[in-house]
């Protein structure tokens, strides 16, 4: 409860430009993502979404 509580006055006491610059920054975010998701309909009539992977991992592996 302690952290919610101050979580809630953090966001009370937050100045205007912390808040746009927050808000600026989820937005930069959701564009990020968005440029990152293609809306896919298929035969059903029901629409998903495939997205393409922001980062690929290689597998290292140690051969001694």
């Amino acid at each position: 409860i302690d952290e919610e509580e101050s979580r809630a006055l953090k966001r009370i006491n937050e100045t205007p430009t912390e808040k746009a610059a927050k808000r600026q920054k989820l937005d930069e975010e959701v564009e990020e993502l968005k440029r990152h998701l293609q809306i896919v309909p298929n035969e059903e009539d029901v629409v998903s979404t495939e997205a393409t992977p922001l980062a690929l991992k290689v597998p290292v592996v140690d051969y001694e």
